[in-house]
């Protein structure tokens, strides 16, 4: 279990030592079991005092990491790691992962008049939302623990609220905004390197070639289209798509004010900071593509140091490629929650597929439907549409245009029903279930939360007195979520 510091020992100007502020009260909340075996670690052991000091930093050299960051468009040079800290690197089974504290204190990059704390609630809304996330297929950070530390903060009222740490596991905290700073900061040999060490801890299998830089801008934009078709099908909004947020290794991270969709709008948009809707859902395709855009600028120089011209050229190739590979990943996405076998869509019937699929998504805006609850009911009994879509003649003409669709790429009955039952969950961290079991967290009960956390790490299968947790009322459409800052 000893952690290994490769990244900041490399790339000492991408970090700075910091020392977690963990008191003396903190205890651990909840462990993830599940994470702790993948990772070869003892969940009793890491619940007792030796174990809370491992997860904490103990006796390791804990920095916090340095990146830029485009915020809603405006560049911001330094951010960093304000309210975080590297414990360190943990070589697991299959892949090296960090182990990563998140509302653990100041550090040198905290901004002027922060705590560097973190209110319980939102350590909590992380940890459920990365094993929902995880549990539907998504690459995605994850919460090995939540820890108590029997301080309180106070964010969106007066009112003080508990404090917690999230101790969180990703595949690297390496993100767009790094290679940002990097630009800004270190140089282009150093940088190089950085690519190269990129790739060979996210995409071993990827041949560099000669041009590393190249080769990761390439990978980086095929899993953040993939990423981003899976968040559309599942109707998942992240809610702040800053650089920053960003990961290269193509996993989901950073969870403030996300959300999923209950009543279903291609506007939605649930961020109390974002009031023009920039991350809204139909735009975070576009966003990702214009986060790789900034991506891009920062490798330009080690691209091609000779020919600029050619460097802008190659890297624009990637990015075109981009909405070509995420158009295909939604096509793929959607058709299994419509049970259509995308593999017998071919010429003609491939673009029918895609219009279909348009189509759907305006059909549920156009009426508020639920998302989840619609294509769980087309899962299991299509007859429950009715109640979400009383229009019988609507409802009526596009099943008809559904089974043909079926018939006409060769999906099978028994098919049709594989393929939706693995894409449509039946239960999701619906937002006003979340922000009750939020709120009974501050009051110290954490029986709603736990019991909600069951329901969506088993997301596709329906179990009884689980019942309250398919649906949302209608108020939920005006749900507003916040960072936790």
């Amino acid at each position: 279990m000893n952690l290994e510091h490769t990244y900041t020992r490399t790339f000492p100007e991408l970090a700075t030592a910091a020392e977690p502020d963990v008191p003396s009260a903190t205890t651990v909340l909840w462990d993830n079991e599940d994470l702790a075996a993948e990772l070869g670690l003892d969940a009793t052991w890491l619940a007792g005092a030796d174990g809370l000091r491992w997860l904490t930093g103990g006796d390791e050299k804990t920095t916090a990491l340095a990146y830029s960051g485009h915020q809603f468009g405006h560049l911001s040079p330094v951010l960093g790691d304000g309210r975080a800290h590297l414990v360190g690197e943990l070589p697991a089974s299959e892949k090296r992962v960090d182990i990563h504290l998140k509302g653990s204190g100041l550090t040198p990059f905290s901004r002027p008049g922060s705590d560097g704390k973190a209110p319980l609630s939102a350590v909590w809304r992380e940890a459920v939302i990365g094993e929902a996330l995880h549990a539907l297929g998504v690459p995605t950070s994850r919460a090995l623990a939540v820890l108590g530390t029997g301080e309180t903060v106070r964010r969106r009222s007066p009112l003080p609220e508990p404090a917690g740490i999230l101790v969180r596991v990703a595949d690297s905290h390496l993100r767009v905004g790094t290679f940002q700073y990097a630009h800004m900061n270190i140089g282009s040999d150093q940088r190089i390197e950085l690519a190269g060490y990129a790739l060979s801890r996210h995409y071993p299998q990827a041949n560099p070639g000669d041009n590393p830089a190249l080769t990761l801008l390439r990978l980086v934009a095929e899993h953040q289209a993939h990423l981003v078709a899976q968040w559309m099908g599942l109707g998942f909004v992240h809610g702040v798509l800053n650089t920053d947020n960003v990961s290269i290794s193509g996993q989901a991270i950073d969870f403030g004010p996300c959300a999923f969709i209950d009543g279903f709008s291609h506007e939605a948009a649930f961020s109390s900071i974002d009031r023009g809707g920039r991350y809204a859902y139909r735009n975070q395709p576009g966003i990702i593509q214009w986060n790789l855009a900034r991506f891009a600028e920062s490798l330009l120089d080690i691209i091609d140091p000779d020919e600029p011209n050619r460097a802008v050229h190659l890297a624009t190739d990637v990015l075109a490629h981009f909405e070509e590979t995420y158009e295909d990943a939604r096509t793929r996405v959607f058709a299994a929650k419509l049970g259509v076998a995308v593999e017998g869509a071919v010429g003609d019937t491939y673009e029918q597929l895609t219009a279909f699929i348009n189509r759907t998504l305006d059909l549920l805006d156009e009426h508020t439907l639920d998302f989840t609850r619609f294509f769980r009911a087309l899962t299991d009994t299509p007859d429950q549409l009715v109640e979400l879509l009383p229009n019988s003649e609507t409802l009526e003409s596009w099943l008809a245009d559904l089974a043909t669709l079926r018939q006409d790429t060769g999906t099978a009955p028994d098919r049709a029903e594989e393929l939706m039952q693995t894409a449509n969950p039946v239960y999701i961290p619906r937002n006003l279930h979340l922000e009750v079991a939020l709120r009974a967290v501050e009051g110290g009960d954490t029986a709603p939360i736990l019991r909600l956390l069951e329901a969506v790490r088993q997301p596709f299968t329906r179990r009884p007195g689980l019942e309250d947790l398919e649906s949302a009322p209608a108020r939920s459409r005006f749900f507003t979520s916040f960072c936790g800052t």
